[in-house]
């Protein structure tokens, strides 16, 4: 009795000890978030260094002489062409109107004279009265009181014109920025006093440069593949940080020509800029098209490892970790591109996998399937 015991006991024990094993071997499946690689078309990019500049830029400067008696706007505000923005005393230059136009009244009252003695002499000339000597005499004296009275109005037009520049106004529309002068200073027109500089923002300009060597070496790097250049005449502009501006940017112009100084080509697009988020002097990144390709397949920098046998990606093959050798072309901007090794509908591991080997059975999961499962599990 008790052998038969034993023995149930022992087949018992091997039976849990075979399904224990059983159950070691099925190694339960590691959720993994992967991005799967696509044959559209993929646009090479090439990040540069661009400086912000305002579309126009106008300084206030003096065209007068006098005394700077009153400032007439807010400091750092958008102001309007032809607003006041300066009084300079005006007292000399009204009295100098008030002279051009007593010089005036003058010499009209002079020509008005000569001409009715003129036509006095006209008719003494016809009569054998006067002799044809006197009459031209009086000719060239009406003659001049007409020239006289062009000078004067001349004179008075410009002693107006000096009395307007008084009232120093803006000469565009858009932010103006802090006064460069204080009421009390002495401006002049011959030194042209800088008295405020005035710039528009709703558009502006960011000029970056391309060395045409590294563009060379960027083309010579595609000339065995399909790539072509790239015809768009939009780039998108990047904060220092790496936020992207909201509106894109268009290509202006690029020069023909290498600066001898630097020695790269000048290039300039233009923006829209309503916010003023832009302001003239700063730094951005400029991510410009340099080519377009549908072989060439860019995969995230975080799914790339570079080893001492070279650079390789983690992938999803038949349900398991497998590690991919790739061919690397450039970076562009956060992503690396891939110039073999993988293939459209690869799977590419881009989360944290550092402590799975080769073999470890996992579950490839998109962004939307695990936020999608994240919903499910809070719904329960």
């Amino acid at each position: 009795m008790k052998r038969a015991i034993l023995i149930s006991t022992l087949l018992m024990t091997a039976g849990a000890s075979t399904s224990f094993a059983a159950q070691q071997g099925q190694q339960q499946a590691v959720p993994v978030q992967v991005a799967e690689v696509t044959s559209d078309t993929t646009t090479i990019t090439q990040n540069l260094p661009g400086r912000v500049l305002a579309v126009r830029t106008a300084e206030v400067r003096a065209r007068v002489d006098g005394i700077l008696e009153k400032r007439l706007f807010t400091e750092g505000v958008d102001v309007k062409q032809g607003q006041a923005l300066f009084q300079i005393d005006d007292r000399v230059m009204k009295a100098n109107v008030a002279a051009a136009k007593a010089n005036l009244s003058t010499a009209r009252a002079q020509q008005k004279l000569n001409k009715q003695t003129l036509k006095r002499y006209e008719e003494l000339l016809q009569q054998g009265a006067v002799s044809q000597q006197e009459y031209d005499t009086y000719l060239a004296q009406s003659q001049q009181a007409d020239a006289m009275v062009e000078q004067a109005k001349a004179e008075l037009e410009k002693a107006q014109i000096s009395l307007d520049y008084a009232t120093v106004t803006a000469p565009i529309s858009g932010r103006i920025g802090r006064a460069l002068v204080t009421e009390g200073a002495l401006v002049s027109a011959t030194n042209a006093t800088h008295m405020a500089t005035i710039e528009q923002l709703d558009e502006v300009y960011i000029d970056f440069t391309r060395s045409p060597t590294e563009l060379n070496k960027m083309r010579n790097l595609f000339a065995n593949s399909d790539a072509t250049d790239s015809g768009s005449q939009q780039v998108e502009i990047l904060f220092n940080d790496g936020t992207p501006y909201e509106h894109p940017a268009h290509l202006e112009f690029s020069s023909l020509s290498v600066d001898p100084d630097t020695g790269s080509v000048m290039l300039r697009a233009i923006v829209k800029n309503p916010d003023h988020k832009l302001l003239p002097g700063m730094f951005v990144r400029v991510k410009a098209p340099v080519a377009d390709s549908q072989t060439l397949i860019q995969v995230p920098q975080k799914a790339v490892q570079v080893t001492a046998q070279g650079a390789m990606v983690k992938v999803v093959k038949d349900g398991k970790l497998a590690m991919q050798p790739v061919e690397l072309g450039p970076m562009m901007g956060t992503s690396w591109v891939v110039k073999s090794g993988l293939n459209a509908g690869d799977k590419v591991i881009v989360s944290s996998t550092q402590f799975l080997q080769p073999g470890t059975p996992v579950k490839a999961m998109t962004t939307s399937s695990q936020n999608s499962e994240q919903k499910a599990s809070q719904a329960q």
